[in-house]
């Protein structure tokens, strides 16, 4: 099956080239340190995405760009959207690919504060359409060995994080201006505070970004796409889907 980026397809080529599997990234536009991109959650996410399509032969659909963005609202250029709005507008768009036929829909996260809320919503699609839908945080969820190994100091715009950005856009990155952050304390259960955010995150950061290279985020992305693509290709030959 050939892998089809949707936006760019006709309409003959969509009809002509079915596949069960869609794919599409969330993201997020704030505030990441002073060195990587306000668009860093969307962009790596969407790359990701692009990458399982690809290997899977499925259909890529472009991505939601902005988020729930709380934590680091107080930052100029961060945008928050609603997370009742995020949920409905998540759903709708859920709901129209399964209209259009697909049977798995991948929807990879880029952005920890859209988490739960991409959760609920997918379960009540999948739940109402039919459609199997995977959701997967590109950066937590899966390849952790990997990630283990590879960085010291991750976190938000982080080593990791940072890496990440360096093998897929290094051009967008200032690693002049990186820095690190490491705060007196992290909640260890679910927590939500604007006073702890303002402690962990004083300047959009934690971890450390001058450890990031682009060869640890080239390593630790390639694992994130295979262990994605085996995880769907195990979801549907669970689901007698034939991809």
């Amino acid at each position: 099956m050939p892998f089809l980026r949707v936006w760019e397809a006709t309409g003959r080529a969509i009809d002509s080239n079915p596949s069960p599997v869609a794919v599409i990234a969330v993201g997020s536009v704030e505030r990441h340190g002073d060195h990587l991109p306000l668009g860093t959650d969307t962009m790596v996410a969407h790359w990701v995405a692009e990458r399982v399509a690809e290997e899977l032969g499925a259909h890529l659909y472009p991505p939601i760009w902005f988020g729930s963005s709380k934590g680091l609202s107080s930052f100029r250029g961060t945008i928050d959207v609603d997370d009742l709005a995020l949920a409905s507008y998540v759903e709708a768009v859920l709901r129209e690919i399964a209209r259009s036929g697909y049977r798995i829909c991948v929807v990879v996260n880029g952005h920890g504060g859209n988490s739960s809320i991409v959760r609920v919503v997918a379960r009540r699609v999948a739940f109402s359409t039919g459609m199997a839908i995977a959701v997967v945080d590109w950066w937590r969820d899966v390849a952790q060995e990997a990630r283990k190994k590879l960085f010291e100091a991750p976190g938000h715009a982080g080593e990791d994080e940072t890496s990440a950005v360096l093998c897929i856009r290094e051009d967008l990155v200032d690693m002049e201006a990186a820095s690190s952050h490491s705060p007196r304390y992290i909640p260890r259960i679910a927590a939500y505070s604007p006073a702890i955010d303002s402690e962990i995150y004083p300047r959009a950061l934690l971890g450390d970004a001058t450890k990031a290279s682009k060869e640890k985020g080239c390593r630790w992305l390639e694992a994130i796409v295979s262990d994605i693509v085996e995880s769907v290709r195990e979801l549907a030959r669970n689901l007698g889907i034939e991809i």
